[in-house]
């Protein structure tokens, strides 16, 4: 065991009588006042006082607990003397020490007195022990590793009057120390220990060191787990927004191929796996990766320590934790919404004119309880056919209010359910994956939006590792189009799938409001692509413009919310990706997702017809959601 001070403690034992002894010519007087001072790791002193009169000299005498009650003198000290120093004790032993007046031939002599139960103090008890001499203990203690073998300790410097620094460290954690391994001069506050090895933990500690072993101060202990450095991943940088923080880094020496690793969150101290972990993409060889971290993972307001992370083998490698927050939420449009008057049973309609950022916008919005009225998704069955929402709505018979829905190719791209089947799955794409603008085929999760057959409502994301299985997840698979790939979806990844059993379910994309929070901006990666693009759609016509749109939220009660405005007429000039989010906040919404858009956008009312604005006729669909009679 290492340690690094002598500490001074004194173990006081009086044998004092209140009266002294009266010599006899039989006997000397006895000494009295018998205590002992620890003046080392391995030395007490015992003194007493001299009460015999005539004396040529002191026996001392030293027995082990539970030894012998006759042993054999030690020495013979002078006559006069009033102490001795035991030498070459053992740390944590018990003695007991003996002294005795003599004459030279021994006719008259002292009692031996005797002093019980002496504990020889190791170095932790010593420093430990109460003294009224003591210095003060140094404070914020903190080992930051140097190098692969090296760790500068700091501390403040809390005292006065000391001679130096006593530094401790040994392998382990939780352990007291013996001797220490190196000094500081006075008034220091660092040192450089060197000789360490990478993959071991350790405890330090510093003393401030008096003149007297009995005056140094407690010991200050801190740990800390010494890493392989050129293992480390290295952030490059950090970008935050309020529905994001990304993350570029890079990673070097690790022997497996594509190891777990992503970046990890803490609320406070050193993040670890332990604590928010999110999982990365695809490693590429010599290359930095972008890893983007969705603020559904995350709590607006609050700060986190973030560490890259990396698994080698079974040992994890971090990288140096930086304080991280997501950035306020954008505020809400202050829009006038009025209600329409449409004798809807079970469903309420309302509009608004208001300028929308300095834009003409016209807009509508329908909302009803699916515990009251019914919540579907209609899907012709012929392969490629495709109806109007009017012609959907009249086909259907008790329809109330009818929007457009996913957006679709010969396919709705994403999944369909209507009354608990799967009645589509990610046609047009290649089990779960997407070919992004950039002619690449990406894994990814699409934003999903339905009812139970109790008529609950829940929005999450839904990924389809192969044709006839699929995961809903609280949590989207980031990818973005021209980084680094994502493995297939499972059970367990992004993060462990949801027990949700939707009756009607329509997916499309992307999801702009989730938990409460716009998760959708129009920040960019560079000149083409967009951070929050996790199912990599074609950028410039869903980001880049306001055209008309379509979305379908739900709101912190249970309601649904069926939205369009208008775009690119002179009346109403639509709506950016980032504006549908607070857009649907400001309206009750806590999940809200885009739909299909532009020459798609309308909504049908019962006893109206198509009630927003069109220069020309509107456009046939391939899917639409709505409220439906009871």
């Amino acid at each position: 065991m290492k340690n690094i001070s002598l500490i001074l403690a004194m173990a006081t034992a009086i044998a004092c009588t209140e009266k002294p002894q009266t010599a006899t010519t039989a006997a000397l007087a006895d000494p009295d006042c018998l205590q002992t001072e620890q003046v080392d790791l391995t030395t007490i002193r015992l003194s007493w006082n001299d009460r015999a009169d005539g004396e040529t000299g002191y026996r001392v005498f030293r027995r082990a607990e539970g030894g012998y009650s006759n042993v054999s003198p030690l020495t013979t000290l002078e006559a006069g003397a009033t102490s001795f120093s035991f030498e070459g004790l053992i740390g944590g032993s018990v003695y007991d020490f003996g002294v005795q007046a003599i004459s030279d031939d021994m006719t008259k002599h002292s009692k031996t007195v005797w002093i019980n139960d002496c504990k020889v103090l190791t170095f932790s008890e010593l420093a430990e022990q109460e003294s009224a001499g003591k210095l003060s203990a140094p404070s914020d203690l903190k080992a930051v590793q140097t190098d692969n073998h090296s760790v500068k300790l700091l501390w403040k410097d809390n005292t006065s009057g000391e001679i130096g620094y006593n530094i401790f460290y040994d392998e382990g954690t939780g352990l007291t120390f013996d001797q220490p391994e190196s000094t500081s001069t006075a008034d220091s506050e660092e040192c450089i220990l060197s000789g360490l090895e990478p993959g071991k933990t350790y405890t330090f500690g510093v003393q401030a060191a008096g003149t007297s072993i009995v005056n140094n101060s407690r010991i200050t202990t801190c740990e800390l787990s010494l890493i392989d450095l050129e293992k480390r991943p290295e952030v490059t940088s950090v970008k935050t927004s309020y529905a994001y923080i990304a993350v570029t880094y890079k990673v070097q020496k690790i022997s497996a191929s594509n190891p777990e690793h992503g970046i990890c969150f803490s609320e406070s101290g050193k993040p670890s796996v332990n604590d928010i972990k999110v999982t990365g993409p695809e490693l590429r060889a010599s290359a930095e990766i972008l890893q983007i971290v969705p603020n559904a993972y995350l709590e607006d307001g609050k700060g986190y320590n973030m560490s890259v992370f990396i698994k080698d083998g079974e040992t994890y490698h971090y990288s140096e934790p930086q304080t991280v927050r997501l950035e306020a939420q954008p505020s809400a449009p202050e829009l006038i919404w009025e209600k329409q008057d449409y004798g809807l049973e079970g469903v309420e309609v309302f509009k608004t004119t208001s300028q929308l950022n300095g834009r003409n916008f016209n807009a509508w919005y329908a909302i009803a309880d699916p515990a009251q009225v019914d919540f579907r998704v209609l899907y012709p069955e012929t392969v490629g056919s495709k109806k109007t929402v009017a012609s959907q709505a009249e086909e259907a018979g008790d329809c109330l209010a009818l929007i457009n829905g996913a957006i679709y190719g010969n396919y709705n791209i994403g999944v369909i359910i209507t009354e608990g089947q799967m009645t589509q799955q990610w046609h047009g794409e290649i089990e779960g994956c997407y070919w992004a603008t950039d002619n690449q085929l990406y894994q990814i999760t699409r934003p999903v939006i339905g009812v139970d057959q109790n008529g609950k409502a829940g929005a999450y994301w839904v990924g389809v590792p192969q044709q006839g299985t699929f995961y809903y997840y609280d949590r989207p698979q980031p990818s973005v189009t021209g980084q680094a790939k994502y493995g297939k979806v499972s059970a367990s990844s992004p993060v462990p799938a949801v027990d949700w059993n939707p009756y009607y379910a329509i997916s499309c994309g992307p999801m702009v409001l989730y938990d409460g929070k716009v998760c959708a901006d129009n920040s960019m990666v560079d000149d083409t692509h967009y951070y929050t693009n996790f199912e990599c759609w074609n950028e410039s016509s869903v980001y880049s413009a306001h055209p008309d749109r379509t979305a379908v939220g739900v709101t912190e009660d249970g309601r649904i919310v069926l939205f369009i405005c208008d775009g690119r007429i002179d009346a109403s000039q639509g709506a950016y990706i980032k504006e549908l989010g607070p857009i649907m906040k400001s309206i009750g919404c806590v999940h809200a997702m885009n739909l299909d858009g532009g020459g798609s956008t309308g909504m049908w009312i019962d006893g109206s017809g198509m009630i927003n604005h069109k220069d020309d006729s509107w456009r046939a669909v391939k899917s639409t959601i709505g409220f439906f009679k009871k």
